[in-house]
């Protein structure tokens, strides 16, 4: 990067008249982003469309600013055919123009409406390593539209580029999502069969459990009083409704008492016999254990 040299105008001095080797801006220009060097995108701009930079209104420069911070953000690249898209090129006047919006687009705002006496503050520099960096002749319309065919195509390489890097990008983020993705499927997966595996196990452990618990209830139930006593009550039923039954019948066939004596008919004489034979068999038995064995002969 060159020297710059910047002069101050004499009262009597104009604008399109600089010393040799010198081009004038504005006050307001710099006051609007203008900086030296020059921006790269808005020299080339300038370049593409064949005026000066000093030619552009203030408000141009601040305008093509917030428009690159929009490319940059949406990671468009700063060239003319871009920007050519999306902004106009009017004329203010005599050797000066500004730039807006194309069509109704107004994305833009904030800008002052006018910089009145703009063109009266002014001032010279020049850069010790290049020669008349900013100097461009105005074309006509055919020329200036075969330019910008010509650097549509040029730039039209450079726009496809990017957009196949763009598109590169996006096909390796979304193998890499897809990846990731996969990796998470087999991930949920395996925890999906690790939990019905667990829960399996926990089914066949409470199943087994359940059973034991219900054998040892059983087995429980089986040594209590509790099922001596009901099945005492429920033989006791058995037999009272049985004899009673048999009793009636008995004595529904005609057959009398005195005729037929049956002594089981009598329930509490049955009863008492039933006690006697149990006690003398129970003599018996005494009987036989205390009489000695005679030894063998």
């Amino acid at each position: 990067m060159g020297k710059f040299e910047v002069v101050l105008p004499h009262p009597d001095e104009r604008a399109h008249c600089p010393p040799p080797g010198f081009h004038n801006f504005y006050m307001n220009q710099i006051e609007m982003g203008l900086r030296f060097p020059i921006q790269r995108f808005i020299a080339a701009l300038c370049h593409h469309i064949k005026i000066s930079p000093s030619q552009l209104a203030p408000n141009s420069y601040s305008f093509l600013l917030a428009l690159a911070v929009l490319l940059s953000y949406d990671k468009l690249p700063l060239i003319p055919y871009i920007f050519m898209q999306l902004i106009q090129i009017k004329r203010l006047g005599p050797g000066k123009f500004y730039i807006s919006h194309k069509g109704d687009h107004t994305y833009i705002k904030g800008n002052p409406s006018s910089h009145k006496g703009w063109m009266s503050r002014f001032f010279y520099i020049k850069c010790d390593s290049m020669k008349d960096p900013w100097r461009y002749e105005r074309m006509g319309k055919a020329e200036l539209l075969r330019a910008m065919q010509e650097e549509a195509r040029a730039s039209g390489e450079e726009v496809e580029a990017h957009r196949a890097r763009e598109l590169e990008a996006a096909k390796t983020q979304r193998e890499s999502l897809e990846a990731e993705l996969a990796v998470e499927k087999e991930a949920r997966a395996l925890e999906r069969e690790a939990m019905v595996a667990e829960l399996e196990r926990a089914n066949a452990w409470a199943g087994q459990e359940a059973e034991r618990l219900k054998r040892e209830a059983r087995e429980e139930f089986l040594k209590s009083p509790a099922l001596d006593a009901l099945l005492t009550k429920k033989a006791w039923g058995y037999f009272k409704d049985g004899f009673w039954g048999c009793l009636a019948q008995f004595r529904a066939n005609g057959y009398s008492e005195e005729e037929h004596p049956a002594s089981f008919l009598d329930l509490q004489q049955a009863l008492a016999d039933m006690g006697d034979e149990e006690e003398a068999e129970e003599e018996g038995d005494d009987a036989n254990a205390s009489t000695p064995k005679s030894p063998p002969s």
